[in-house]
């Protein structure tokens, strides 16, 4: 059904694409508040969570670690879609920057643009990478520069959409387990029922189940092998857990609003030319392209009005299908499981082909 799911996959993409100057319009980015804290990247995911129309329902049980707004923190997000990069961001409250590949801006270059001036995602290019410690290094470097401590990655290194998870890859636990900084596992299940760009499919309304591990302290391990093995249990264990759930095991919540980062005036005078030039950058685009759609239909002459209803229609048909709310399935247990049972972590390298320059840094892509 892929002609169907076409125009609402296109608007979804439409959307990312143009979610700073949509966001300002919304009034969750606020580029012209130039006194006062705001959070402009949390802005951002939260419009986009409008946008789509998501509902975030959180399971019993612990809680985001807070400590991540003051310090360091690495947040271990399961690798889902296009859908990762706001939903995570929402999940995680705004404490943390996104770890993602100079690929994402040349795709995104407005919305992108925008996160690098306030400092809320750090970028690298995966081919150059060839000296992890000096990949580290500047890692530490970006998270020292922004007043977002934190960092979302994701330890399976690729998107994936199987039923079970994909082996954790060992790069940004050595990161983690090396400065001593807690980890926490953030799962969430249906994130690809909002947007999957592998399927081409767009969902409105679609429920986001969250799970939180208990925060794992680095520090409290003698070998990063004790700590990669305990990394991987509750791994397991959060994943079986979120995605063998049902709604009512859940609570609808919505997230906070957090207006907490203080912006250096540099900062708030970049972000108010680039947010006022994407404003007029999106209605120029969308005033040239209604022209040229309404061309396009003139061609058609004295079979214009049947064409036109034609199309009504079939876009009518195709947006009504994309309202409908999935529930996340149950899934099998993570790949992993077995060997968490006998106690011992096992590297990526063992367990499986990576293919990831960096010794699995695991990013947004």
């Amino acid at each position: 059904m892929l002609l169907l799911d076409l125009p609402p996959f296109m608007l979804g993409v439409f959307m990312l694409y143009w979610s700073l100057p949509l966001g300002a319009m919304l009034g969750k980015i606020r580029f012209w508040k130039l006194q006062g804290p705001r959070n402009d990247a949390y802005g951002w995911a939260i419009a986009l969570k409008q946008m789509f129309g998501c509902k975030f329902l959180y399971l019993d049980g612990p809680e985001l670690y807070t400590g991540g707004k003051y310090s360091t923190c690495i947040f271990l997000s399961n690798h889902r879609s296009w859908g990762d990069f706001f939903l995570d961001v929402v999940a995680t409250e705004g404490y943390a920057q996104m770890l993602s590949r100079w690929a994402v801006f040349f795709v995104f270059p407005v919305f992108m643009t925008s996160v690098i001036i306030v400092r809320s995602v750090v970028l690298f290019k995966r081919g150059a990478v060839r000296d992890k410690n000096a990949l580290n290094d500047f890692i530490d470097r970006k998270l020292q520069a922004s007043p977002i401590k934190s960092l979302i990655v994701y330890p399976e290194g690729h998107r994936s959409t199987k039923r079970q998870s994909l082996p954790l890859k060992r790069g940004m636990l050595h990161f983690a387990y090396d400065r001593k900084y807690p980890v926490q596992i953030v799962m969430s299940a249906n994130k690809e029922s909002v947007i999957s760009e592998k399927a081409m499919r767009v969902g409105f309304g679609q429920m986001i189940v969250v799970g939180y591990s208990e925060p794992i302290h680095s520090s409290q391990f003698p070998t990063f092998g004790d700590f990669g093995s305990k990394v991987q249990k509750e791994w397991d264990q959060e994943w079986q857990r979120v995605y063998s759930s049902q709604p009512e095991d859940a609570k609808v919540q919505a997230p906070p609003e957090v207006d907490d980062r203080h912006y250096t005036r540099l900062t708030k005078a970049l972000m108010v030319l680039v947010g006022s030039f994407s404003l007029v950058l999106f209605w120029t685009t969308v005033y040239w392209s209604a022209r040229f759609g309404l061309w396009l239909l003139s061609m058609f002459g004295s079979l214009r009005p049947h064409v036109t209803g034609m199309l009504v229609v079939y876009l009518a048909v195709s947006f009504v299908r994309s309202f409908r709310p999935s529930q996340p399935l149950p899934h099998i247990p993570a790949l992993g499981q077995q060997s968490a049972r006998n106690g011992h972590f096992v590297e990526p390298s063992k367990a499986a082909s990576s293919g990831n320059a960096g010794g699995g840094h695991a990013a947004f892509a």
